[in-house]
């Protein structure tokens, strides 16, 4: 089974405990496998591909989702999160992203690593590579959905997903970070995420299975926490 939350970089990973899979979103019934996508991939630093650019014209994802339970600033924003993962497009990439959560992981990758976050874009992008079981791949279409409504039969009954994702933060950036989050933010969102897409053959694949994302709203802008 693949892992539903997207487990963005290897700091993050060693520092929720998370290696082999353990401070999921909420207690799972059904225990899921470490996926190849969450490898770790400890010469990332030294492996980092240029970073390309790309124009958030021409990103054509068919997005599908209910209006009235994600809003259409934050689909959008995690459509361009994805897209510019997708094309590594890292200003694009640092425009979607929560500014807090920015820089807490740039601190933590500095300070444990001595890298900072064009290295965690490129395990992104692997990630998706590894998902998707092939490095020549076209994303189609992105849908999404709340987490809670998605996976709750996955996970023990009462499970407050947000609560349960912010956990896992609280443990890789202190108590001070999730404090500061929930007090900056209107609202903050679990959304699980289906990205299919086609591969060299034109066949059409499952890329991410309902993957788990956070995403925070400050006076109507998104912010995406990975």
């Amino acid at each position: 089974m693949m892992k539903h939350i997207w487990k963005q970089a290897l700091a993050l990973l060693l520092a929720c405990g998370m290696a082999a899979g353990a401070a999921g979103c909420g207690e799972k019934k059904d225990k899921a496998e470490s996926s190849a996508a969450e490898s770790s991939t400890a010469d990332s630093a030294d492996s980092i591909e240029p970073v390309t650019e790309s124009d958030p014209d021409n990103m054509n994802y068919k997005l599908t989702y209910d209006k009235d339970k994600v809003p259409d600033e934050l689909a959008n924003t995690v459509a361009l999160y994805f897209y510019a993962v997708d094309t590594q497009n890292y200003d694009l990439y640092l425009e979607q992203i929560n500014p807090l959560y920015r820089t807490s992981l740039e601190s933590l990758l500095q300070e444990q690593y001595g890298y900072g976050l064009e290295n965690s874009m490129e395990q992104l992008h692997q990630n998706l590579v590894n998902y998707a079981g092939t490095d020549n791949f076209t994303i189609q279409s992105l849908e999404l959905a709340q987490a809670q409504e998605v996976l709750a039969e996955d996970f023990e009954e009462d499970t407050n997903f947000v609560q349960e994702y912010l956990n896992a933060y609280t443990q890789a950036f202190g108590e001070e970070f999730t404090k500061d989050l929930e007090e900056q933010s209107d609202a903050i969102y679990d959304i699980a995420v289906t990205m299919k897409g086609e591969n060299s053959d034109g066949e059409e694949i499952t890329i991410l299975d309902s993957l788990e994302i956070l995403a925070a709203e400050a006076d109507g802008s998104f912010g995406v926490l990975g």
